[in-house]
């Protein structure tokens, strides 16, 4: 993925903090060793001296004295190490000090990212995208079917069960195919369906992969967020990290679209962040408990014939997955 410039700093001033916090403790660690045993530090001040003099003759003189100012060096250096050993030291206990040896607190090794970078990545979008918490619980490990009745409702074609199974593996090549493809997901249908589980779900499996996800209900993001800083002129510069968000993450999702209150600037929010969005190639995915005819009532019809020809629609149906859940976890 590609990183803001706030994001990159954010991850970079990490590694900062790390060299200076391990640059004093190297202080420190010197400090309490040459106090203690003097003869390690003749035997640092030495090593510098002799490797500039090396350097010094070569440039000068053309003379090549490193062959022998090594093997000097390293006869100082297993002298050190034996003194540390010997006074209840690690041999290493004066070495570099580094968060992450592989990349020594830079973060990169040659041209690639280090592994200690991507995980910072992934920690740092997790929080921005406010699901932090919630995700060590709602995701595809935890996605459960037995919930869904296997047996016909007489109102569909297919049965509960069957209808999460299908949406469940379509969900799974959305991701699969989401660098390549993108695309807009739209789950509708009564409350405690899994509707927003799903949508978390989604957001981890994203976030493990290092894109950016903003996960906002629609009362946060229409009242808090676009309210602050369209009404507000943005007073709370947090609202206007997210308002900048909600156009640029890789994934925006919206839950419980129908629970705010819709008026003539909600309706032009809404309008402006799928619209933009569906134009950068941004994708988005929604969840409302309402159904299809009652969105169209709603919402204008710039915003649902968008939503109807761009997004890929699943209706969730079946008995109340969270009710279910409850009544579970009361009988063990």
């Amino acid at each position: 993925m590609a990183f803001s410039d706030s994001q990159y700093d954010e991850l970079m001033n990490i590694y900062y903090h790390n060299q200076i916090e391990n640059r004093a403790l190297e202080k420190e660690r010197k400090a309490q060793v040459y106090e203690k045993l003097p003869r390690i530090k003749e035997i640092d001040q030495t090593i510098a001296t002799s490797s500039i003099d090396a350097i010094r003759s070569r440039l000068r003189q053309g003379s090549d004295k490193m062959a022998d100012t090594k093997e000097q060096n390293h006869q100082l250096i297993a002298e050190k190490e034996q003194l540390l050993t010997a006074n209840g030291y690690p041999a290493d206990y004066l070495q570099p000090i580094y968060t992450c040896p592989l990349c020594k607190d830079t973060g990169r090794i040659g041209n690639e990212y280090c592994s200690c970078f991507k995980q910072a990545a992934i920690s740092l979008l997790y929080r921005q995208s406010t699901l932090d918490q919630i995700l060590q619980v709602e995701n595809f490990d935890h996605f459960d079917l037995v919930y869904y009745s296997k047996e016909p409702d007489g109102k569909h074609p297919f049965t509960p069960y069957d209808n999460m199974n299908n949406i469940l593996n379509k969900t799974r090549s959305f991701i699969e195919t989401f660098d390549k493809l993108g695309g807009n997901l739209l789950f509708y249908g009564e409350t405690g369906l899994g509707k927003t589980f799903l949508s978390n779900c989604i957001a981890k499996s994203l976030l493990d992969t290092q894109h950016t996800v903003l996960y906002q209900t629609a009362i946060h993001l229409f009242e808090d967020v676009c309210g602050d800083v369209i009404m507000k002129k943005g007073q709370n510069p947090d609202s206007r990290d997210t308002y900048r968000y909600l156009y640029n993450c890789d994934l925006l999702i919206i839950d419980d679209l129908g629970t705010e209150f819709t008026n003539s600037f909600v309706s032009s929010e809404l309008y402006d962040i799928l619209n933009t969005r569906m134009r950068e190639g941004k994708s988005t995915v929604i969840s409302t408990n309402l159904n299809l005819q009652e969105l169209t009532e709603r919402y204008s019809d710039r915003i649902t014939t968008r939503i109807f020809a761009e997004y890929k629609v699943f209706h969730f149906y079946g008995g109340n997955i969270r009710l279910a859940k409850r009544r579970k976890a009361i009988q063990q």
